[in-house]
């Protein structure tokens, strides 16, 4: 009887508690007592600094946390914050994509709650600058919590991307609106780019499926980190896949790099929903490290079934002769 009424704490207190397949997953920040949080976007500064969003925040502005990283192994060996840089602001504008643009100086933040994507200075405050979002991907043609997540900046071009997390309510095919800006940040280039198909064979309880981040790479392309989550109606069968591709947006040219499986196990809370990702620090032998971070929703769950912060590194393969 006590097993019975413990697995229906866990299964209906803890509704998303699952088990990573994919090795052994991202590292819990708690271990260097990172606060819990709603962390969903990560962009580096430069040496060991990052500044990462948290899409909760009462006020508009980012963490910036320190992050060191093996120099021939790339594992995360600390990490440590030094504090919130904000301002501010009428409304949480629950933040979900950041990219640093060194040639501003600036540091972009994009909002699902306004569908804008406005520029910081490195102490948080608002310089008043913002990317100028077409007509046609502005928030009457945006899905409810489907809007501009995914947020990467091109240093060696002096390009900014972005793209909706899932297509626009007027697109009937499984294709987002990947948007270009030039240096300046104005509108330079329009894509599409074709979601892979829903791999959940129903949307149980709740259901998201679409692109939560980019990178770019020195070639030009972008990765591109495909998220599809389902929540069971009964919690237990829910699944979360992550597929990491590389994209040319000039050709439509798409390829898979690796991908992982989370579901949910009533022992295990090692579920991670990642959300934000960017290059971490180059190997020695010329393969790039990727940070990716969990957006835990605040250490989710109740007593010790709750939901982790976690830091995930991912190395790509080396870039061909």
């Amino acid at each position: 009887m006590f097993f019975r009424s413990l697995l229906f704490a866990i299964l209906f207190t803890t509704p998303i508690a699952m088990h990573s397949r994919a090795g052994s997953g991202g590292k819990s920040l708690s271990r260097w007592h990172i606060p819990r949080g709603h962390y969903s976007g990560i962009t580096p500064l430069g040496g060991m600094r990052y500044a990462i969003v948290s899409d909760k925040e009462p006020q508009a502005g980012f963490f910036v946390w320190e992050i060191e990283q093996d120099p021939s192994t790339g594992v995360i060996r600390h990490v440590q914050s030094t504090g919130f840089r904000g301002t501010d602001y009428p409304y949480v504008r629950d933040a979900e994509g950041i990219c640093f643009c060194p040639w501003r100086e600036g540091i972009l933040i994009s909002g699902e709650a306004d569908q804008r994507i406005l520029e910081h200075r490195s102490d948080g405050s608002l310089t008043h600058q913002e990317l100028p979002i077409p007509q046609s991907c502005d928030t009457a043609h945006i899905r409810p919590n489907r809007g501009f997540e995914a947020l990467a900046c091109d240093t060696l071009r002096r390009l900014v991307w972005t793209c909706t997390e899932s297509p626009l309510l007027e697109d009937t095919t499984a294709t987002l609106r990947l948007l270009c800006f030039d240096s300046r940040l104005r509108l330079l280039h329009q894509y599409r780019y074709p979601l892979e198909a829903e791999q959940a064979r129903n949307h149980g309880r709740d259901h998201y499926h679409g692109v939560v981040a980019l990178a770019t790479q020195a070639d030009g392309s972008l990765l591109v980190l495909e998220r599809e989550a389902r929540i069971a109606r009964r919690y237990s069968g829910s699944r979360c896949w992550h597929r990491l591709f590389s994209f040319r947006p000039q050709t439509g040219e798409k390829r898979q790099i690796q991908a992982w499986k989370t579901r949910f196990n009533v022992f295990d809370t090692r579920f991670a929903n990642y959300e934000g990702m960017c290059l971490g620090r180059p190997l020695p032998d010329g393969r790039q490290t990727l940070l990716l971070v969990s957006d835990s929703q605040g250490g989710y769950g109740r007593g010790p079934w709750r939901l982790k912060d976690r830091l995930r590194l991912l190395v790509l393969p080396a870039p061909a002769p």
